[in-house]
């Protein structure tokens, strides 16, 4: 895809110079102040993007309305203005209590899976599994973690270290990769 834009624009582009490089990692952990006065921030700004998907648009709209409909209740229909603290006893502890297990679940996730070739191959492998299969689409559905069921959760925990000592004995190191050309190349 970014070979075509490149040929499409060539004639655009020839002779031209990188000015400025600029890049922004998404906000995967909610922000630790997310109220500020009585600003709150919602969706991207807050952090509310999801690991492992990076889901965010359903979190940013979520989050929004939360935000609206916690404020609107605390001004009494405009007779008067929502202080730091209740937006962060209505709005976040809300938002918190909702979707706090999602991001923690997700970021375990991330740190046992995505970590090296070994554990990437374990969760390859765990993926064939129909409960974790329905677990995964149901949490994904419903933006919530899902399951519940202690004996197959139980029986998930020893598949899940079964797979990541298997995964680790049979997978080949990652490869370094340091190519500051194409890099540029990719801008």
């Amino acid at each position: 895809y970014q070979k075509a834009i490149r040929a499409r624009a060539g004639k655009k582009i020839e002779g031209g110079k990188i000015i400025k490089v600029e890049a922004h990692p998404i906000p995967e952990h909610p922000r630790p102040r997310r109220v500020q006065g009585r600003i709150a921030l919602v969706g991207d700004a807050a952090g509310y993007v999801t690991k492992c998907s990076g889901e965010g648009i359903y979190f940013a709209a979520k989050s929004g309305r939360m935000a609206a409909e916690s404020i609107v209740q605390l001004m009494q229909g405009g007779s008067r203005l929502p202080s730091q603290y209740e937006i962060e006893e209505t709005y976040i502890r809300d938002y918190d209590k909702a979707y706090g297990p999602t991001y923690t679940v997700l970021d375990i996730l991330q740190k046992v899976f995505y970590s090296n070739n070994g554990a990437r191959e374990a969760f390859v492998e765990l993926c064939r599994s129909k409960y974790v299969q329905q677990v995964t689409f149901d949490s994904y559905l419903y933006k919530k973690v899902q399951g519940n069921d202690i004996i197959s959760d139980i029986g998930l925990l020893g598949d899940t270290i079964k797979c990541l000592i298997k995964g680790y004995s049979m997978a080949k190191p990652d490869a370094k990769f340091d190519n500051p050309v194409e890099s540029l190349k990719r801008i």
